[in-house]
């Protein structure tokens, strides 16, 4: 699901389950387990806060000047 106009997204990650909530394995994206992602589909909607609890800095949302806009 995305949650921003440059192409940020709460997606599944299998491949980072391992490092998820002990160090950076994305760009931008929230990168959850695959068990997680089908709760977060099936519970979270258009509008909805996404807060990462004991992260650091606030998200400071870019121009969206990328790809992910045309």
């Amino acid at each position: 699901m995305r949650f921003d106009d440059s192409g940020n997204f709460v997606h599944s990650a299998p491949w980072s389950v391992d490092d998820q909530g002990k160090r950076d394995v994305s760009h931008g994206c929230i990168n959850i387990s695959p068990a997680n992602a089908r709760w977060f589909y099936d519970n979270f909607g258009a509008g909805d806060p996404i807060i990462v609890k004991n992260s650091t800095g606030t998200y400071a949302r870019i121009d969206g000047s990328s790809d992910w806009q045309r």
